[in-house]
C-alpha cells in the first residue's frame, strides 16, 4: 500500500469517527522547547487544589490524579490515572500545525492563547508555531487514547505520537497494596528495599542477630501501580523483650528505647530493633503499621553473650621441641539458651591448669568458629616429654558485660611416632556375610598411644576375610598411609570387612610400614591375627543322621538287655 493511499485511509477513518462522535479533537501548532518534539509528554506534577492547569509554559502545568507515565517510545507511550482525575499533556512538532485526538475522554481545557476548543467539546485548529498543552478527563474506568498527528482536525495526516492511558477507579490509587510494597530485613544501615530478607555474615541468617547488634527492617509502601503512598502515620511495635525506633530514611536514626515507636509522616524508611535486656537472648516479633493497618511483621531472635564454652580433645599431640599441634581439640561457644555463637576473639588459657609444662607448654584458639561452617580449633604445644595433662582449661571474656566464662577441663596427651603395632578382631568367629572389624593399635617407643600427626608409610594386609571393605574411606591393601597412624585419642585405626562365604580357620597378616619398623629399631615384625569363619546354618548332614540312628539302635539294644536281666531275676 502506497503512502498516499494510507494517508487517505487515515483521514477517512478520522472523519468517520468524528461524525460518529467518537473522537474529541483539538489542533495546535506546538513550539515550546519544554515539550519533546513529536512526542506527547505527560505532566506528572499533580495539582493540590483538585483542578488541573493547562498553560503555555510546561513547568506551570498541573494534572490531577495522574499516577505514572512512560513516554520513552512515541507510538507506544503509556500512563495510569484515576477515573476522577484530569491528565494534562503537551508536545511540539516544530512549525507544522498539529491535531490532538482523544478517544475514551473529553478535552476540558487547553493553552488559552494557542488552542481553541469547540463548543461541542471536540476542538478546532489554532495558530501555528506556538506552545501548547491540553487537559483531558476520562469518560470512565477503562482505556483512553490520546494521539498527536500533523494536519488539521478535519484532515489529520502523519501520526507522530500515541499515548494509551489506563484509567482506574479512584480507590485503587493511593491505597496500600501488599503485593506492590516491600518489607524486608536488612543489614544495619543497608538501603536495600526489595522484599527479600538480607542475611548478616556473622550468623548467616536474616532474623538471627548477634548479641549487642541492632536489627533493621526496611519498608517501602506503594499502591497497586507502584506509586509511593502519601506520607502518613506509621508505627512499629515489639513484643516483650524488644525495643524499636522508626526512621524515615534507610540509615542512622535514633536508638530504640521503647516497645512502641511512631513517626507522623512516612511511607518508607526503616525500623531499628534491639534486645531490651543487654546480653540476654530473646525472640521478639515486630509489627509495622501504616495508618493503623498492619503492613509487615518480622520475628527476630537475638543471641545472648557467651554463657558456656565446651572444648573436646580430638587428637594426641606430637612431642618434640615446642611442637604446635593444630586442631588437637575443638571449641564451641553457646549462650544461655544453647544458641551456638561465633566470637572472633577473647579466649585465653587458664595457665594454672597446665600442670607439667614439660609435656604441654601452651594452649591457644587457632581458629574461632564461624557460620561458614568452620569448627573452632585449639592448638596445643607439646614438648619432648610424652604423657597426659589431665585438666587443661580456657576462659572467654565477654567484653560487653566483663564476665569471664571458663570452659570444661579436658585431658590432653602428647606422644611420639608409632613404634609398635598390635591387632585384634572384634570377634573370634564370624558367619558369612557378617561384618568383621580389625583394630590396629599403635604405641610410641615409650609405650604411649602414638600421636595423631606422624604419618606412616604404606601398609598391606593379606588374608583378610574378603577383599570387600565395609568401612568408607581408605583402601586396605595397601592401607592408606593417611589412615595408617595413631588415630584420634586412642592411637588406633579400624578396618571393616564383609566376611566371605568360605568357612574355616584363617590368619590375616599385617605388614607394617617401613617407618614403623625403623622407629621400633627393627623389632616390629609382620603381625598375624587369626580368625574363624563358620557356617551359620542349622541344617544336618546325612552322616550326622546315620550316626544318630546307629547311636539310637545301640541305646535300644542296651535297654532290651537290661530288661531281660530284670525278668530273669524275678523268676
Amino acid at each position: 500500500m502506497s503512502t498516499k493511499t494510507l494517508r487517505k485511509r487515515i483521514a477517512l477513518t478520522a472523519v468517520t469517527a468524528l461524525g460518529a462522535g467518537l473522537l474529541s479533537v483539538v489542533s495546535t501548532p506546538a513550539a515550546n522547547a519544554a515539550f519533546a518534539t513529536g512526542v506527547i509528554e505527560v505532566v506528572l506534577d499533580n495539582s493540590t487544589t483538585g483542578a488541573a492547569v493547562a498553560n503555555d509554559t510546561f513547568g506551570t502545568n498541573k494534572s490531577f490524579g495522574v499516577i505514572n507515565a512512560d513516554t520513552a517510545v512515541a507510538l507506544a507511550s503509556t500512563a495510569n490515572m484515576v477515573s476522577n482525575g484530569t491528565i494534562v499533556v503537551g508536545a511540539t512538532i516544530g512549525g507544522t500545525a498539529s491535531v490532538y485526538q482523544v478517544t475514551g475522554g473529553t478535552i476540558v481545557g487547553a493553552s488559552a492563547s494557542n488552542i481553541t476548543v469547540q463548543s461541542s467539546g471536540t476542538a478546532a485548529n489554532a495558530a501555528a508555531n506556538a506552545a501548547s498543552s491540553i487537559a483531558v478527563k476520562p469518560t470512565g474506568v477503562g482505556t483512553m487514547t490520546i494521539t498527536l498527528s500533523d494536519g488539521t482536525a478535519a484532515v489529520p495526516s502523519t501520526l507522530r505520537s500515541r499515548l494509551v492511558v489506563t484509567v482506574v477507579a479512584a480507590s485503587a490509587a493511593g491505597a496500600y497494596s501488599a503485593g506492590d510494597s516491600y518489607v524486608n530485613m536488612a543489614v544495619l544501615d543497608n538501603a536495600t528495599t526489595n522484599g527479600v530478607d538480607q542475611a548478616n555474615t556473622t550468623t548467616g541468617s536474616a532474623t538471627r542477630i548477634p548479641n549487642g547488634v541492632a536489627a533493621q527492617i526496611n519498608f517501602a509502601l506503594n499502591d497497586a501501580y507502584g506509586t509511593a503512598l502519601g506520607a502518613s502515620i506509621m508505627t512499629a511495635t515489639a513484643t516483650t523483650g524488644g525495643l524499636v525506633s522508626i526512621q524515615t530514611g534507610t540509615s542512622g536514626g535514633a536508638a530504640p528505647s521503647s516497645a512502641v515507636a511512631l513517626v507522623a509522616s512516612a511511607s518508607s524508611g526503616h525500623v531499628l530493633v534491639k534486645q531490651a535486656v543487654a546480653n540476654v537472648p530473646v525472640t521478639v516479633t515486630v509489627t509495622i503499621a501504616y495508618r493503623g493497618v498492619t503492613v509487615g511483621t518480622k520475628t527476630i531472635s537475638f543471641e545472648g553473650e557467651v554463657a558456656k564454652v565446651t572444648v573436646t580433645p580430638t587428637k594426641i599431640g606430637k612431642t618434640g621441641s615446642s611442637v604446635a599441634n593444630v586442631d588437637a581439640a575443638t571449641i564451641v561457644y553457646t549462650d544461655a539458651i544453647g544458641n551456638v555463637l561465633y566470637p572472633s576473639s577473647g579466649t585465653s588459657p587458664v595457665t594454672a591448669t597446665y600442670g607439667d609444662s614439660t609435656i604441654i607448654s601452651a594452649v591457644s584458639v587457632a581458629t574461632y568458629p564461624t557460620v561458614a561452617p568452620v569448627s573452632g580449633k585449639i592448638t596445643v604445644t607439646c614438648q619432648s616429654k610424652a604423657g597426659t595433662v589431665p585438666a587443661l582449661q580456657v576462659a572467654h571474656l565477654n567484653t560487653a558485660s566483663g564476665t569471664i566464662v571458663a570452659s570444661n577441663t579436658w585431658a590432653q596427651s602428647c606422644a611420639g611416632a608409632a613404634a609398635n603395632l598390635t591387632g585384634s578382631w572384634d570377634k573370634a568367629s564370624y558367619t558369612p556375610g557378617s561384618i568383621a572389624v580389625l583394630t590396629l593399635s599403635f604405641k610410641d617407643s615409650k609405650g604411649f598411644a602414638a600421636n595423631s600427626y606422624d604419618l606412616l608409610d604404606t601398609m598391606t594386609i593379606t588374608g583378610s576375610p574378603s577383599s570387600t571393605t565395609a568401612s568408607a574411606g581408605a583402601s586396605i591393601t595397601p592401607l592408606n598411609p593417611q589412615a595408617a597412624r595413631g588415630g584420634g585419642l586412642t592411637g588406633t585405626i579400624t578396618q571393616s570387612y564383609v566376611v566371605g562365604s568360605t568357612t574355616g580357620d584363617f590368619v590375616a597378616v599385617v605388614v607394617p610400614a617401613d617407618s614403623l619398623k625403623t622407629a621400633s629399631g627393627g623389632a616390629q615384625a609382620n603381625l598375624s591375627v587369626a580368625y574363624k569363619i563358620a557356617s551359620g546354618t542349622t541344617s544336618v548332614t546325612n552322616e550326622q543322621v546315620l550316626a544318630s540312628i546307629v547311636s539310637l539302635i545301640a541305646s535300644i539294644n542296651k535297654q532290651i538287655v537290661a530288661l531281660q536281666k530284670l525278668i530273669l531275676q524275678r523268676r
